[in-house]
Formats: C-alpha cells, sequence, structure tokens
C-alpha cells in the first residue's frame, strides 16, 4: 500500500474515534506496533494467583472492620490488570502494563485500532501520582507527543464517560477504586487500604465467570439453557414456583446422554451447572455469554425453590456454578464474606445460606473432578427423588444473625468453635445419599 495511503487510512480512523469512541486526545499518535504485545489469555495458573490474591484480601473477622491492607508487587498488579481488562472485555483489542517508581505509577496501554488492513495502534503511557491521598494523572503521551493539562482532563474524562455508560465490567471497577481509602507507592509495593463489601465483589464474581467460559463451552451453554426452555414448557401454567430437582433432573439426565455418546462428562456437568446458575438466579444471558446472546429470548422465568426457599435454591446454584468455573476457592470466599456482610449490613448471618453454598461447591467439586466422578454425578442427578438426597434440613440453622450475635457465639470465623460449626454442617451433607460412594 502506497505511503499516501497508509497516511489516508490513519488519519480517517483517528477521525473516526475522536468523533465515534473519544478516548484520549485531539491529537493521536497512531502507530503500526503496539508499545505492549498480547500475551494471549490467562493460564490456569495465573487464574490460580488472581484467587489467592483476592482470598488474601477477604476479611478474617466479622469482628473488625472491613477495611483491607494490601501489598502488592509490580507482577501482581500486572496480572490483576490483565485480569481487569478482560473483565470489562477489553481484550484482545487492549493490552496494558503497569510500573512502580516513588510515590508514581506509570501505566501504558496499546489500542488495536484495525479496519484499515494495516495493523494500527494507539499507544499510550500516563503517569499518576499521589496527590492529596488519591492518584492524579500528571502526564499522558501518545507516541512521542506529550499532552498538556487541559488535553488530558478533557480526554481521561470523555474515556470515563464513554466506558460508564458501556461497560458493565467499568462501573464495577470504578465502583471498587471508590473504595480505596489510603494509598502508598514505593519503588517495589503498592499498599493500599480499601473498605471491604462483599455485595460488590459479589456482582464483579458474577460478571468474571464469563472469562473462565472458553468460547466452545459458551455455546454448549447456550445449548443447556435451551433445554431449560424445553423443561419451562412442561410446567402446568398454573405452577408459581417448583422444586430444584425439577430442572436439575432432566438437565443432568441429558448430560449422561451426551456422555454416553462419548462427550466429555466434565465439560457437560461444566455448561449444565452455569445453564442452571443462569436460569434460577434470572441472570441475564449477556453478562454471562457476551454480546452475540443479545437476540436469544429469555427462557419464561418460573421461581425454583429448594426446602420452599427461593433464595437457598439461588445460593446453591451460584455456589455451584462458580466453583465449576472458578474453582472452590473462590466461591468459598465470596460465599463466607457474602454471610459476614449481611451480618454487618443487611438481612443477619445466615447458616441456612451457608450450607446451601457448601452443597453447591461439594456438587460442583464432584462433578468436575475427574471422569467416573463426572460421570456418577450424573447418574446421580438424574435420578435424585427429594432434595434430601443432597440438603440438610436447613430449618434448624441459626439464620439472621447480626454481627454482634455472632461475636458473642462464635468470636470470628476463625475461632475453634465456628470451624466446628462448619465441620458439622460439611458431615450433614457428606451423609446425604447423593455423596455416598464417592473416594
Amino acid at each position: 500500500m502506497p505511503v499516501s495511503k497508509i497516511l489516508i487510512s490513519a488519519f480517517s480512523l483517528t477521525l473516526v474515534v475522536l468523533i465515534s469512541t473519544p478516548f484520549i486526545v485531539l491529537l493521536l499518535a497512531v502507530q503500526t506496533r503496539p508499545a505492549v504485545e498480547n500475551i494471549g489469555p490467562l493460564s490456569a495458573g495465573e487464574l490460580t494467583k488472581i484467587e489467592q490474591l483476592l482470598l488474601d484480601s477477604a476479611p478474617a473477622s466479622t469482628a473488625t472492620t472491613s477495611r483491607q491492607q494490601l501489598s502488592l508487587a509490580p507482577e501482581d498488579l500486572n496480572l490483576l490488570l490483565r485480569y481487569g481488562l478482560q473483565v470489562m472485555n477489553l481484550t484482545p483489542d487492549w493490552t496494558g502494563t503497569l510500573a512502580l517508581e516513588a510515590n508514581n505509577l506509570v501505566v501504558t496501554l496499546s489500542i488495536a485500532i484495525g479496519g484499515s488492513g494495516v495493523p494500527l495502534y494507539l499507544n499510550v503511557a500516563g503517569e499518576l501520582a499521589k496527590q492529596d491521598g488519591s492518584l492524579h494523572l500528571i502526564r499522558l503521551r501518545t507516541g512521542n507527543l506529550s499532552l498538556p493539562q487541559s488535553v488530558r482532563e478533557y480526554a481521561v474524562a470523555r474515556l470515563v464517560d464513554n466506558l460508564l455508560s458501556t461497560n458493565l465490567g467499568f462501573q464495577d471497577f470504578v465502583a471498587l477504586s471508590n473504595n480505596i481509602e489510603q494509598l502508598d507507592i514505593g519503588p517495589d509495593i503498592l499498599n493500599l487500604q480499601m473498605r471491604w463489601e462483599p455485595a460488590l465483589i459479589d456482582r464483579i464474581a458474577s460478571r468474571t465467570r464469563q472469562i473462565f467460559v472458553p468460547e466452545t463451552d459458551r455455546r454448549r451453554i447456550l445449548a443447556y439453557y435451551e433445554q431449560i426452555r424445553e423443561i419451562v414448557a412442561t410446567i402446568p401454567t398454573d405452577l408459581r414456583a417448583v422444586s430444584l430437582n425439577s430442572f436439575m433432573v432432566p438437565l443432568f439426565n441429558h448430560a449422561r446422554e451426551l456422555s454416553q455418546q462419548g462427550n466429555d462428562p466434565i465439560i457437560e456437568n461444566q455448561a449444565a451447572l452455569q445453564a442452571l446458575a443462569i436460569y434460577v438466579n434470572n441472570e441475564s444471558l449477556q453478562t454471562l455469554l457476551g454480546p452475540d446472546t443479545a437476540n436469544i429470548d429469555p427462557v419464561k422465568f418460573i421461581e425454583v425453590r429448594l426446602q420452599r426457599r427461593q433464595d437457598l435454591a439461588r445460593h446453591l446454584t451460584s455456589s455451584a456454578a462458580t466453583t465449576s468455573s472458578a474453582g472452590v476457592g473462590f466461591a468459598r470466599m465470596l460465599s463466607t464474606t457474602k454471610e459476614a456482610y449481611d451480618a454487618r449490613y443487611r438481612s443477619g448471618f445466615s447458616f441456612s445460606d451457608l450450607t446451601a453454598n457448601i452443597v453447591g461447591m461439594t456438587i460442583a467439586t464432584l462433578a468436575i473432578r475427574d471422569r467416573n466422578s463426572a460421570l456418577l454425578m450424573q447418574s446421580r442427578l438424574s435420578t435424585i427423588e427429594t432434595e434430601d438426597d443432597y440438603m440438610p434440613v436447613a430449618g434448624n440453622n441459626q439464620d439472621g444473625m447480626s454481627e454482634a450475635d455472632f461475636n458473642s457465639l462464635y468470636r470470628n470465623r476463625n475461632s475453634v468453635i465456628y470451624e466446628q460449626r462448619i465441620a458439622d454442617i460439611e458431615s450433614l451433607i457428606m451423609a446425604r445419599p447423593l455423596f455416598q460412594g464417592f473416594d
């Protein structure tokens, strides 16, 4: 392609970005190579590291203020940046790195803006300094062009407004950032103090399930979602609510049939659990599976209950789906911190909810552990007769405890008495017929 056409294409793309997708500046340096290379999706090991970072940030006790101290090395920051870009559905077009200097945080971003047949990138470098206890953008450069303060302030404001109006993940990111109360930057470590709000983390977790589900598995989840549509069509229209078994049995019978035809039972179980959680919790398909599902009509919603309680069915299916995609550690963290949050600010600590969460984690763990375990769980779930087969009676649990009442009985969730209470619940669960005979 002649140089003149390349320049015209670059100039045209710059105008498009300025007019329709406000990003950074009035004068953008468009380049043919990214400043930050795309190194691909997060690996299983990196996802495990992220889970551990999240677990380390969880509060250890409901007896102390929910403010957490975090210390993040540069490699941790860059891992979380990649994670955040994926959560916000900005990858693979966006890549970035973070670097620490004394009191300053340096951000480098590369944004692919293809469309002319020539690979083109917006390479942006920003420097944020701590001022008055928070970070302020003090330098912004595109290519070799340094932008004056008025331009960078306008550009950042437009970018933030654009992302806030179009990107649900970015909305949660801003809410999380607003919880940071103290920040200290050194050359090798970033220390921060933030308010812990499990409700916000819970919302982020529902969205982040998307990055743990490969594209091929998303199509399989949609297939199970269509199976749910068929199940709903068989339910009498005058029924206001049904048991969780009404969906669990036929879904896993379908999974068993596909496994008998040669499909991977672990992958089938993961997809069935994800689809079940989407329906029972009345979640948006787009949130989990992306914008390609926008034209799929939602299945008619019928309230699904466990022991005549909708909340228990929702707890079980959410925990099972999170465990099957992101791991039991992440699911357990969400479960316990959410109950701690409820004890302080909302309906109170609920051992019934916690029991349903643990049942969901147990089902998912055994459903994806290995091929034999997955097949056995399919067989069991497709033939269960009553909810008692897997769920202990929740009525004898202490529910709605305030934080003060919880602390007077258990002190915190690291205490021996609390750990024994959880061990007792786990023993009751493992004594249910569904879980018998697993090695």
